[in-house]
């Protein structure tokens, strides 16, 4: 069977992975860029499920894993929109008939990476903030040998942009999805990594696998 999780925001994450004797292995990565231009938060939302209907008409997923999400007082900015992207899936999921799982965002992380914060060494080394997104992205390499390029790719001009991070919490969702769900112990990914092109950020070195 085939599933996807999700991590919800203007720049929404997905992977897509396939399940088999207990093994889930990564098919698809990538990104959704939300079409913010409306000033009307629900076109943000009705964007969004389109795009999912796209890939749901090509994929064929059983299965949705879609972050859960906290609420901070100390970092309560923008807490409105990633309730309603999170309202817009479960919806989407409702229409479709497409049973969901919420995953919470620590149990993700300490499965994945043995801890849902970064470390004290980590946080030296990749600064406080940015910490929070690459010790995932090295943890999936170190324990699952899945790694990653140093730029994604422009939906509109298909040019290297920035890593959209998005992509390594969704993948890390997705294989602890298929953890807790459907008993999957062993895990991998068929998504080839391209070779490096041009591109000044983020550097190789950055993580374990330079």
């Amino acid at each position: 069977m085939k599933i996807i999780a999700l991590d919800p925001a203007a720049s929404c994450g997905y992977a897509i992975a396939s399940l088999r004797d207990r093994t889930c292995t990564i098919t698809e990565y990538g990104y959704i860029d939300v079409d913010t231009s409306s000033l009307y938060q629900g076109d943000h939302c009705l964007d969004l499920m389109t795009r999912l209907d796209a890939i749901y008409d090509r994929v064929k997923f059983e299965a949705l894993g879609v972050e859960s999400y906290f609420f901070s007082q100390k970092f309560c900015s923008g807490s409105d929109v990633n309730a309603a992207y999170r309202t817009a899936i479960h919806i989407w999921c409702r229409q479709k008939q497409i049973p969901y799982t919420i995953l919470n965002i620590g149990s993700w992380k300490t499965f994945v990476a043995g801890s849902s914060t970064p470390s004290k060494l980590q946080k030296l080394k990749w600064g406080k903030e940015k910490a929070k997104k690459y010790y995932v992205q090295d943890a999936l390499y170190l324990r699952h040998g899945i790694r990653f390029p140093n730029h994604s790719l422009s939906e509109k001009t298909s040019k290297p942009i920035l890593f959209r991070n998005d992509v390594v919490d969704a993948v890390a969702q997705v294989i602890y999805f298929a953890h807790c769900d459907y008993n999957c112990n062993i895990f991998a990914s068929t998504v080839p990594v391209p070779e490096d092109v041009e591109f000044k950020k983020p550097p190789r070195d950055m993580f374990s696998y330079s």
